[in-house]
């Protein structure tokens, strides 16, 4: 008996120092692991948070071709070979996504206060964000300084290079080159000719991608996507990128950050934009005949009393977007949401933005 208690002993005691010797060669396998905060979290100084759980976001993965919002396809991507800067797909989620909320009381830099303690709604989104669009302030983000591909909110920039180097009573012709950008263009075709405003209907109604070539061609393709490119950095849009008008190229990427500051360009100094992407529908003419064609909006908030302007945005890649801008007493608000669902861009931005009026006042 005494002879098998002291060989346990010595065995208990073979076990610790090799565990011992273990930790010491080995440290990294008994690291503690910390968490680190989202990096879309504004500094507390000026606008105190506090952080919520992550949302449930799917990944995005093996993706390889692009097409339009209006079914064009422009051939297949490969994602992972894009210049100036990261495509946000699975990796960036799986490093991030905490929601940045403030707290009950009044907000910083901003005419709202929270009087709701009510958590966002849990959305499968890349990104989303809900913020002042006066101030900029932020009442909730979510991976809001992830780049992503803007699919068709690309043609809000396209639309205010329109408005600054174009005649709106220009008359323009479809050209072939324009036509390929999306061979499934219902409407514009070869030879058609129409004026800049009625391309600019076309560009942000239906959003076609014909319309935005044929624009973007009247002034010399090259020299408007670096005109693009040279806004976006002037308007401090540094995490922004533009590699065609249309939105249909992946290179074309930007943050739900920088869409906010987009959004108050165009509000403060494009009205024209949003007063046509809230409208339902306009009358187009083609010249050449006299033929009038209706010109639809596909965007779901159009014609809604509290909805200023907006833009939907979908390709492969990106999957679906929306950027929307409502009036809340007067006080206009931007909700963004960046890669979900195609059917899903409207009832999640309806999801915030309800979150938003019961858990805010001005």
């Amino acid at each position: 008996m005494a002879k098998n208690y002291f060989g346990k002993i010595a065995f208990v005691g073979a076990v610790v120092i090799l565990a011992l010797i273990s930790r010491a060669a080995y440290p990294h396998l008994y690291a503690v692991a910390t968490g680190s905060s989202a990096s879309d979290t504004p500094s507390s100084a000026t606008v105190p948070q506090f952080v919520l759980p992550a949302l449930s976001l799917e990944d995005v993965s093996n993706v390889s071709a692009s097409s339009s919002e209006l079914s064009g396809n422009s051939g297949n991507v490969n994602v992972g070979a894009v210049s100036g800067g990261s495509f946000a797909g699975s990796s960036a989620v799986a490093n991030g996504g905490a929601i940045s909320v403030v707290p009950t009381g009044p907000v910083a830099d901003s005419a709202f206060s929270r009087v709701g303690g009510t958590a966002p709604p849990d959305l499968a989104v890349e990104a989303g964000l809900v913020a002042d669009l006066t101030t900029g302030t932020r009442f909730m983000s979510e991976n809001a300084t992830e780049r992503w591909p803007l699919a068709s909110v690309t043609k809000l920039m396209t639309a205010t290079i329109v408005l600054d180097k174009l005649s709106l009573a220009q008359k323009i012709t479809i050209t072939q080159d324009a036509f390929d950008a999306d061979t499934s263009e219902k409407t514009l075709r070869v030879g058609d000719t129409y004026t800049v405003l009625d391309l600019l209907h076309f560009l942000l109604l239906p959003s076609s991608n014909v319309a935005a070539e044929a624009l973007a061609g009247a002034y010399g393709r090259d020299q408007f996507i670096t005109e693009m490119n040279r806004r976006a950095a002037a308007w401090g849009m540094n995490d922004t990128s533009y590699a065609d008008p249309s939105g249909l190229a992946v290179g074309s990427q930007s943050t739900a950050a920088d869409l906010v500051l987009l959004a108050q360009k165009v509000y403060t100094g494009y009205p024209e934009i949003l007063q046509i992407t809230r409208t339902p529908q306009v009358t187009a003419t083609e010249i050449s005949s006299g033929k009038q064609v209706v010109v639809k909006n596909i965007n779901e908030f159009s014609g809604e009393a509290d909805f200023i302007g907006g833009k939907t945005g979908y390709t492969d890649q990106a999957d679906g977007n929306l950027l929307s801008l409502f009036s809340d007493n007067g006080h206009p608000v931007v909700v963004v949401v960046l890669g979900t669902d195609d059917n899903a861009r409207f009832t999640n931005t309806e999801a915030l933005y309800d979150w938003f009026t019961k858990n805010f006042r001005s």
